[in-house]
């Protein structure tokens, strides 16, 4: 169990917030909410850096939702594989696959789950291995279709490789998976009915870590939020590890702080937080919402 967080060391102390996107900074509709964008911005203004890890690639943030986080914050994508420095368009790659290693990683997780397909997240369009149904990639943008013979010859490293699974992606699957790789990938998984494969040192540990070092922190200086499978490392890391209350038992086990829930402006409630402490019956203030210790 991690250690847990005395309220005097929670006021000022930590001095970067990353958070995860869906599920966490986004509602369960994906959006935004003034609420959560002004605190952010509080966040910002009192000197706290910002930055987003997700799993989404950066054209599949919708527009509105970058132009509400604060333009200082940093943003890592496909699990950390890419960040993207405050204001600048050009992303530093952490890692990736190369395409015959991605093509050997998707044979060998064809082994453990025949039924399973595949597509590829690189860093300008999504490539879709056929048979993957297209209709799963409805809400994605700029998505390509290949053949399988085709992925060794993309040109270009694989940042990360999505696993259709057709069921929820439970601690469990995920464990088969990556016994499935070995110590090829990092299997993970974000939600839904799609786990992750990445590569080792592109996780969103590794990004939290860069980040730091670019700041001149270390990750105990940092607090965390996030509410997936793929957020646990992340928030081992960090000095102080926060989950939305609508994370899975074992996220919230992991973490110091179980905030609101995503819809109920949980990281408006971790901002509070951070800038004042809480109130003495333990509640963020300004919030109806009890914060508990993890």
């Amino acid at each position: 169990m991690r250690r847990r967080i005395g309220r005097a060391r929670m006021s000022g102390y930590r001095r970067l917030l990353a958070c995860d996107l869906d599920g966490t900074l986004l509602t369960s509709a994906g959006e935004l909410t003034g609420t959560v964008s002004a605190a952010l911005h509080r966040a910002a203004a009192a000197g706290i850096a910002v930055a987003v890890i997700t799993a989404r690639p950066r054209r599949d943030v919708p527009p509105d939702v970058l132009a509400r986080v604060p333009a200082s914050a940093h943003w890592a994508h496909s699990n950390g594989a890419l960040l993207f420095r405050p204001a600048s368009p050009v992303p530093v790659r952490l890692g990736g696959f190369a395409p015959r290693q991605a093509a050997r990683l998707m044979a060998a997780v064809r082994e453990a789950g025949p039924a399973w397909s595949f597509a590829l997240d690189l860093t300008g369009r999504t490539v879709l291995v056929d048979p993957f149904p297209v209709a799963e990639a409805r809400y994605w943008n700029d998505v390509a279709v290949c053949d399988w013979p085709a992925v060794a010859a993309l040109g270009e490293p694989v940042s990360k490789i999505l696993v259709r699974t057709g069921t929820a992606c439970d601690a469990a699957l995920v464990s088969g998976l990556q016994r499935a790789v070995g110590d090829r990938a990092v299997a993970t998984a974000s939600g839904g009915r799609f786990a992750e494969l990445g590569p080792r040192g592109a996780t969103k540990q590794d990004a939290l870590a860069r980040i730091c070092a670019g700041l001149g922190l270390k990750p105990r200086d940092a607090v965390a939020v996030g509410d997936g499978l793929n957020d646990l490392a992340m928030l081992s890391a960090a000095g102080t590890a926060a989950a939305p209350a609508n994370a899975p038992e074992e996220v919230r086990r992991a973490a110091d702080l179980v905030l609101p829930s995503n819809d109920d402006d949980a990281v408006a409630a971790l901002v509070d937080l951070l800038l004042t402490g809480p109130d003495p019956d333990g509640h963020a203030p300004g919030t109806e919402h009890p914060v508990t210790r993890g």
